[in-house]
């Protein structure tokens, strides 16, 4: 569904949606309805609509200064930065947010869109453009359209938001498993899939860093390796994204996070989920996987300056800040960058997560409590302050237990707490033991007739222990 451009470039979908959706609104400005150019742009909207499923919607919105096709960003290239802009100016003179398109247009008579477009250019003369068009609206009953305004556009953006980073963090884990299950069978694998899969991360990241950090809650256990692959890359990505790393920088790094682990498909299904002690053979085989992965990564189908780019940082993730741990080397440099970002989102995933070989795992907050005694030995200090500065107190997805009696998950911290107290999903216990989503409150709140804070955390308590999938409640 794209079109070549003039700079030889392919236009995405939702940009050639964007393109005709203008070249309408022109064409019912200056031509009468039965106009043969009217014509064409109205079916050549319709056509870009219909590359949709039949049973999605298509949503047009604006957010924070950005057009959204679905949940993708417009970006300002030289072919839509005119059209962009004038579209902004079309939006905000007549005070609508977005629109929504249902499948039933495919079906719609042209009249009737027309007759749409031709109330939405006219709106702008009213004295309260919104409110006279949402009456039109209301008369005119078309099944097909809804204009979006102020809140439930953020409403809506926020739940796109939701499902566009959920996908982004299941089909990245789908394309680790294909890459591990290539390279087990065949001994090589292509990584394009895996490379598109961290461009979308990282476009998650940049809308917004609180919701993709939940995803490092999402705890597979049935296919903890592969969870714990992308977490790696969730987590790494995060603190790449807060030392300042360039978009390109971020995509090497989410690259290695995903393969950081590829030497362990060397390794006997037995021994990586042995439940006890493992023997010296066992010990070195594990030890080993660093060096495997660089082999593994080098068979990837991939460009030479990219392997040159994710080799070495899987190669370092267990050589401790202190150049201690393994493999051992004799080099006396520091590791390097993406080496102690992944060393440090390596360790905190699984010392959080849940281990066929381990009785005890940590909470979120004791995991960085305990990181921390190591900073300047295992870890970089400095690296790993930025990333306990980022998770927070509590960090995203703890498990608290209030004064007030209830419980609740750390979603995020907002700016107007100053970082320092987080909003909260409260959970609701269900009769047969189970819970449900509650409300979102702020930690920060206060009571206006005390001064003192509404609620106050007692504790911190393992969610996985306590049976709670954070992230199921986070992404709701």
């Amino acid at each position: 569904m794209s079109l070549p451009a003039k700079t030889g470039e392919a236009i995405t979908w939702e940009e050639t949606l964007f393109q005709n959706l203008y070249r309408l609104i022109q064409a019912v400005r200056i031509h009468q309805d039965n106009n043969q150019l009217v014509k064409v742009c109205v079916e050549r909207f319709r056509e870009t609509i219909a590359g949709l499923e039949p049973e999605n919607e298509l949503k047009l919105w604006i957010s924070e200064g950005r057009f959204y096709v679905q949940t993708e960003r417009l970006h300002y290239r030289k072919e839509l930065v005119r059209i962009i802009h004038a579209m902004f100016d079309f939006f905000n003179r007549r005070a609508i947010d977005g629109m929504i398109f249902t499948p039933q247009i495919s079906g719609t008579p042209l009249e009737e869109i027309v007759a749409f477009f031709r109330i939405l250019i006219q709106s702008v003369e009213k004295a309260a453009p919104a409110s006279w068009l949402e009456k039109q609206m209301e008369v005119a009953r078309w099944p097909w359209l809804r204009i979006l305004k102020g809140l439930e556009v953020q409403r809506r953006s926020e739940m796109d938001l939701r499902e566009k980073a959920r996908n982004t963090y299941f089909h990245a884990l789908s394309s680790v498993k294909d890459v591990v299950q290539r390279v087990s069978v065949q001994g090589h694998a292509g990584i394009r899939k895996a490379k598109r899969m961290v461009q979308n991360m990282v476009d998650c990241l940049s809308q917004n860093e609180s919701l993709f950090l939940c995803l490092s809650t999402i705890k597979d256990y049935d296919d903890y390796t592969y969870a714990h692959s992308v977490n790696v890359a969730v987590l790494s990505l995060c603190l790449g994204n807060r030392i300042g790393f360039s978009r390109t920088s971020l995509e090497h790094l989410g690259i290695c996070g995903l393969f950081h682990d590829l030497g362990k498909v060397d390794i006997p299904h037995e021994i990586l989920a042995k439940p006890g002690h493992l023997t010296e053979d066992e010990r070195h085989q594990m030890q080993n996987h660093p060096m495997s992965s660089v082999r593994q990564i080098l068979k990837l189908h991939a460009s030479h300056d990219l392997k040159s780019k994710i080799v070495l940082a899987p190669f370092e993730h267990h050589i401790k800040f202190d150049l201690s741990g393994y493999p051992h080397v004799l080099f006396k440099n520091k590791v390097s960058l993406f080496g102690r970002i992944l060393q440090i989102a390596d360790v905190y995933d699984a010392i959080t997560s849940p281990r066929a070989y381990r009785s005890t795992f940590l909470s979120p907050d004791q995991a960085i409590n305990f990181m921390m005694k190591s900073a300047g030995k295992d870890f970089d200090p400095v690296l790993l302050k930025v990333f306990a500065i980022m998770m927070g107190t509590y960090p995203v997805g703890s498990l608290l237990e209030l004064d007030t009696g209830e419980w609740g998950i750390v979603s995020d911290y907002p700016m107007e707490s100053g970082g320092h107290l987080p909003r909260i999903v409260l959970l609701q216990k269900e009769s047969d033991g189970s819970y449900k989503r509650g409300e979102t409150i702020d930690l920060s709140e206060k009571d206006p007739g005390t001064g003192s804070l509404r609620r106050n955390v007692v504790k911190s308590l393992n969610a996985a222990a306590q049976g709670i999938q954070s992230a199921s409640f986070l992404l709701q």
